[in-house]
This record gives structure tokens, C-alpha cells and sequence, in this order.
């Protein structure tokens, strides 16, 4: 699944497939413009592949972590 915020306070949003924003037009990502531009999915996914591999051995930091932040050794 594919996660979206709206904001640091929003609910989590999961979506099936990635989401893509032309930023140049839509600064404010209300318009999935994925299906006209099928191609950035292919090209993209060894990129997202290679980062939810990292989120597993470098996870987010919780909100709420002390700052500075100091990762488990």
C-alpha cells in the first residue's frame, strides 16, 4: 500500500498504486495525473522498491521523538 498525508495532523490515506503530481501545475497535489503518465510508474520502481527496503532497516522516526534524536544502536 501507498500512504498520503494531507497534513502532519491529517489521517493516513492508503492507496493501491502510487500516486503521481505534476508539482509545476498542481503545487498543492489534488490531481493524480498517474494514468496519463503510466511510464513514471516503471521507471520509478526500482527507486520505491529501494526505499521501503531502507524504511525496514532505517524506520521513520515516531512523532514525539526527543530532538535531538539519538537512533537505537
Amino acid at each position: 500500500n501507498f500512504k498520503e498525508l494531507d497534513s502532519v495532523f491529517s489521517s493516513e490515506v492508503k492507496w493501491p498504486t502510487p500516486r503521481l503530481y505534476n508539482l509545476y501545475s498542481d503545487p498543492k497535489e489534488h490531481f493524480n495525473v498517474l494514468f496519463p503518465n503510466t511510464w513514471v510508474s516503471k521507471a520509478a520502481s526500482r527507486h520505491l522498491t529501494e526505499h521501503l527496503k531502507s524504511l525496514k532497516e532505517y524506520p521513520p522516526i515516531k512523532p514525539g521523538a526527543p530532538d535531538p534524536y539519538e537512533p537505537p544502536k
